[in-house]
């Protein structure tokens, strides 16, 4: 029996749930698998004796992993199904987590990062799906409602990380390894619970062969080219953030604050932004998150004040998630039900492309003359270039 239509206020406790539920998919698939890196980051450099080139190669690598697992989602979910693909890829991305602090070289790193990247955009593709699919029956602001719910997981993946992380609390460089560990026990936590909200939910409809052709997504090209866009800046932004907040002299205490905020408004961020995207221009509505995305992180270069530094992690905050929440809502008043979910596949292709560029690019500007003001900077100006294309995208009236 179909759901009956609802309004934000009438949606069903069971499907609020359930959402939630599926958000640890993505606090573990981005918050706890990519983002808490870059907590990680000054203090794996200074025990490693890394280059910010080779920490920035961890993220470019976990980046490519998710690139590859994005490509190859629709074939592992048709030959497993998507909930056997989900419960496999969550114990991969523990595995890859739990084994990190095996090595201290680089190569197995660089590994296990492929790994998880690989298993992150399993988990956060089906998650994705089975999150649209139980958006069926309701209206566009109940939907989108919902996926803000959905992808605001990864802001509270990344509050929790920089709570717990033992490093950022004063632990010395060398307990890296315990870091690791500490991640890997609360992803294997936060699988569990996005599991069994997997089962709440039936599977999403099944694509026919005719429904795979890339030419089926034309009209979502200038939402797909903001989105990579935005994963080159906003992962080349966040890689080198905490560096660039150390060589500064902030305290490790401040880098909590940011990550705090950042985490927390991602969270809320979904019922911000769920009623403007639910009216006629939902691509504006994209246009203006991103654009609070790169104020907020061009704010970080202007002042190191806590004021400053605090309304700048607020802004960033509001754009970390809600731009996949915003992809999702243009979605799906763009394409047919059966078109949505390979939607989605063909989005975290082009943001794991930009993902996979964003890093590596920093992360030579970091390591020249330039530095590493240069090197955020730099993610500040494609996340606003991301907020100019995104304009170009039409989608048909409420």
């Amino acid at each position: 029996m179909e759901r009956p239509k609802a309004g934000l206020r009438r949606i069903e406790i069971r499907v609020v749930l359930t959402a939630f539920g599926l958000s640890l998919a993505a606090a573990t698939s981005l918050g706890f698998a990519r983002f808490a890196y870059s907590l990680l980051l000054p203090t794996m450099r200074l025990a490693l004796h890394w280059s910010y080139f080779a920490a920035g190669a961890m993220n470019t690598v976990n980046a490519l992993g998710y690139l590859t697992g994005a490509i190859f989602v629709t074939r592992i979910t048709d030959r497993f199904g998507n909930r056997r693909s989900f419960v496999l890829a969550g114990g991969g991305i523990v595995a890859s987590l739990a084994l990190t602090p095996a090595s201290p070289h680089l190569v197995p790193l660089l590994t296990l990062r492929l790994v998880s990247g690989f298993c992150g955009a399993v988990i956060f593709v089906v998650g994705s799906s089975l999150a649209q699919q139980a958006t069926v029956g309701l209206t566009r602001t109940g939907a989108a409602a919902i996926l803000g719910i959905y992808f605001g997981g990864a802001g509270l993946g990344t509050a929790i990380s920089g709570a717990i992380i033992p490093s950022i609390h004063g632990s010395p460089a060398t307990l890296w390894r315990l870091d690791w560990g500490v991640l890997a026990v609360i992803t294997l936590v936060a699988m569990v619970g996005a599991t069994y909200a997997s089962l709440q939910v039936t599977d999403p409809p099944v694509r026919s062969s005719g429904e795979r052709h890339l030419g089926h997504y034309k009209a979502l090209l200038p939402a797909l080219i903001a989105y990579g866009l935005f994963g080159f800046g906003y992962l080349a932004f966040l890689t080198f953030q905490v560096a660039l907040m150390g060589h500064l002299g902030l305290a490790s205490s401040r880098v909590v604050i940011s990550y705090l905020i950042f985490g927390v408004v991602a969270v809320v961020s979904g019922f911000v932004w769920y009623r403007p995207l639910a009216g006629r221009h939902p691509g504006r509505v994209t246009a203006l998150i991103y654009f609070s995305g790169a104020l907020g992180a061009a704010l970080f270069l202007v002042s190191t004040t806590l004021l400053v530094e605090s309304v700048a992690a607020v802004l960033f905050g509001l754009a970390l998630m809600s731009c996949s929440t915003a992809f999702g809502v243009v979605t799906r008043a763009v394409l047919p039900p059966s078109l949505q979910t390979g939607a989605m596949g063909v989005a975290t292709v082009a943001i794991a492309l930009g993902q996979s560029l964003g890093p590596l690019v920093a992360g030579q500007i970091a390591d020249s003359h330039l530095g590493l003001t240069w090197a955020v900077g730099a993610g500040a100006a494609v996340i606003g270039l991301a907020a100019i294309v995104s304009l170009f995208q039409r989608t048909a009236a409420a």
